[in-house]
């Protein structure tokens, strides 16, 4: 039952914020809500036996409204409820149009990937998935910047394709349950499908999964959404929703289609990690700080996923480190990206320089992100960065240096980004800008002390992962001569 509750607490509580005209209302009664949802989720961590929830749902399917958590949903489901709350405090810095309407949005979103991280059926899994979409897109039609119409359009078709290819993935794995006739993980991961099947619909599921990170080449959407977003929709869109495609490859390719996997690692492998190298280099050629950070976030999320194909211990314990370290810090990115912005009026590097003599402060909060980004050590980024290219370096030191640039090339372009911004003489364009207030370090203090606490002592991550580690470990046949199409 407290797994229901967590799924229905932000969509109960948002469906009330329609009743309400008064907008700090709004806002408070939306904190609260997703406060008290950290403060269950943090409840489960200790939680033995992990609880689930499951009730008969459609005979005729053979579907169950099944929720449940191992390691790999109990990071997600911490992530999504952590990041949250700040989400929400975010909005009470600037005035917006329909408070009421876009709280209701923001946790009808939490609810949908809150459903994504615990569903325990693929059907279910699919609608949560595709649920997530349609708040998401209000948000950023709304509330998003210049050309958001267009813009907004072509990620809902770029996602919207994606989730075809996934349901049709979905159906086909139906039909191979005769006398079952389930969607259930369980049953789905018993399937033993031929290896020949397995290579074409091993990008069947992937695809769905590889623009919702994303990773090239299905991130032409990206760079330009972020960019247009709201403060609010890039950090939803930035620090959780690109990790559902993360959960569902690990939940729907390894244990499924698992020959699939091996036959097309490296090639899957190979475009990650040209997309580390060509997100990093159009990064450095960037002159909006905000396309910057996108390209940046692309290159960590191709690490990551690089990462997820190599499928060792390093490289998974690295993996789901990373998840929270990334989110974390790119929320904190984002926010600071939008405060400057209110600020200045532009996010033209060539026309800041000098902030750092008029928000001194804001200047010292932004170096401590920036090198959390950029895995110094000591930072949460350094941990999963690591690990992820320890992994890569036990399958191939060749992979290992090219996944090693996204340290080398992100120190570039970020402190190159941040000197622009902060350092230099006084900007007399500037001279009126006002330092952060209070509501600010409200929000970032507390995210940078989990980036500096993670990066110190990240053990307690680790022990929450450790058997799903395990036991990813043993899906992939390793020692199995894969012979597929060869014949």
């Amino acid at each position: 039952m407290i797994l229901l509750i967590i799924l229905l607490l932000p969509i109960v509580t948002g469906l009330f914020l329609l009743l309400l005209k008064n907008p700090a209302t709004a806002r408070i009664i939306a904190l609260c809500s997703s406060i008290a949802n950290l403060l269950i989720t943090l409840g489960l961590i200790s939680t033995v036996p992990s609880p689930s929830y499951s009730v008969n749902w459609n005979h005729f399917m053979g579907t169950q409204f099944s929720l449940g958590f191992d390691g790999i949903s109990l990071i997600m489901l911490l992530l999504t409820n952590l990041l949250f709350p700040f989400i929400i405090l975010s909005g009470f810095t600037r005035a917006h149009i329909k408070i009421p309407v876009l709280n209701f949005l923001i946790l009808f979103t939490q609810s949908a990937l809150i459903g994504v991280f615990l569903a325990q059926n693929a059907f279910l899994f699919y609608i949560f998935w595709e649920l997530t979409l349609i708040p998401v897109y209000f948000i950023l039609l709304l509330w998003g910047g210049e050309n958001r119409k267009a813009i907004t359009l072509k990620f809902f078709i770029y996602t919207l394709s994606g989730s075809l290819f996934l349901l049709f993935g979905i159906i086909y794995l139906f039909t191979l349950t005769p006398g079952m006739h389930t969607t259930d993980f369980s049953a789905f991961n018993q399937l033993h499908i031929p290896a020949a099947t397995q290579t074409w619909l091993f990008w069947v599921l992937f695809v769905a999964f590889a623009i919702k990170m994303p990773v090239f080449p299905f991130h032409t959407w990206q760079p330009s959404t972020y960019t247009m977003a709201s403060k609010q929709g890039v950090m939803i869109l930035a620090g959780v929703l690109t990790k559902m495609g993360i959960y569902g490859a690990l939940r729907f390719l390894f244990p499924i289609v698992p020959q699939g996997v091996l036959y097309w690692q490296n090639t899957v492998i190979t475009l990650c990690l040209i997309g580390v190298i060509y997100a990093s280099v159009i990064a450095f050629r960037q002159t909006n700080i905000k396309r910057l950070i996108a390209f940046s976030s692309m290159a960590h999320i191709s690490l990551m996923a690089a990462a997820m194909f190599i499928l060792n211990y390093y490289s998974i314990q690295g993996l789901l480190f990373q998840v929270i370290s990334h989110g974390v810090t790119i929320v904190a990115l984002f926010y600071v990206v939008h405060l400057i912005q209110e600020r200045t009026g532009t996010l033209e590097l060539p026309q800041m320089g000098g902030l750092k003599h008029v928000a001194p402060n804001l200047a010292i909060l932004l170096l401590i992100i920036v090198l959390g980004s950029i895995a110094l050590p000591l930072t949460a980024g350094f941990v999963g960065e690591f690990l992820i290219i320890a992994g890569l370096a036990k399958f191939s030191i060749w992979f290992a240096f090219l996944g090693g640039t996204t340290m080398i090339l992100g120190a570039i372009y970020m402190l190159y980004a941040y000197q622009r911004i902060m350092l230099g003489d006084n900007n007399p364009t500037l001279i009126r800008v006002k330092d952060i207030r209070t509501l600010d370090f409200f929000i970032l203090i507390p995210l940078i002390t989990l980036i500096l606490i993670l990066g110190i002592y990240p053990q307690p991550i680790f022990n929450l992962v450790e058997e799903s580690v395990k036991t990813m470990q043993n899906l992939l046949p390793v020692n199995e001569v894969v012979t597929l199409l060869t014949r």
